[in-house]
């Protein structure tokens, strides 16, 4: 993985927003555990001592983005269940906007739900630092939960839910990670494999 680093031009953003999108792009090229502060700091044009003014350190500056995210998917899962008329109608709502966003913020999605560290190492320390991320998973588990028989067990719901969520999230990271494979047409792919798995629901 290349470690050459890229002098963004600071003139024209915010301070803040500028440390979040140079952040943002670092991690997403890099990966959590080749990203310093002083990396970044070198990469914005200017001290280490200024990134620290606005955030206490490494950890802080990388959940404030993936909340960012999360944040975003989660009002859009809120937008659609408030006008779905039915649970499969807006689970595969949910679903496909899921891929379009992360295939029109791709260093986003690498950021929030495909990057490696060192934060979540207990089996159930996942959502500790990101209740937004819980809430937006709580919300796909209950669409999965509404599709299904009234005499589905705990498990059985689970399972369902944690496979259609990992039949899109593996979609949306293969078209984030390789954007130049012949996948044909995007919107037939997602179709085929989102509407496929909503629809075998029991």
């Amino acid at each position: 993985m290349s470690t050459q680093t890229t002098i963004i031009d600071s003139s024209q953003l915010p301070l803040k927003m500028l440390i979040l999108d140079a952040a943002r792009k670092l991690f997403a090229e890099h990966g959590y555990a080749q990203v310093s502060m002083r990396k970044l700091a070198t990469t914005i044009g200017y001290s280490p001592t200024t990134i620290y003014h606005h955030f206490k350190d490494k950890k802080e500056l990388f959940l404030c983005l993936t909340e960012e995210t999360y944040r975003d998917f989660l009002h859009a899962i809120n937008e659609i269940l408030a006008v779905s008329k039915s649970p499969k109608d807006a689970l595969k709502n949910i679903l496909h906007t899921f891929v379009t966003m992360g295939l029109e913020n791709p260093n986003a999605y690498r950021v929030g739900f495909m990057m490696e560290t060192d934060l979540w190492k207990a089996r159930d320390s996942h959502f500790e630092h990101n209740p937004l991320g819980k809430t937006m998973y709580d919300r796909i588990n209950s669409c999965v939960k509404k599709c299904m028989t009234p005499d589905s067990t705990d498990e059985d719901i689970l399972v369902t839910s944690n496979s259609i969520i990992a039949a899109t999230h593996g979609l949306t990271a293969l078209l984030v990670t390789y954007p130049n494979f012949e996948w044909g047409p995007v919107n037939k792919l997602k179709k085929q494999v989102i509407d496929s798995a909503v629809d075998s629901i029991v």
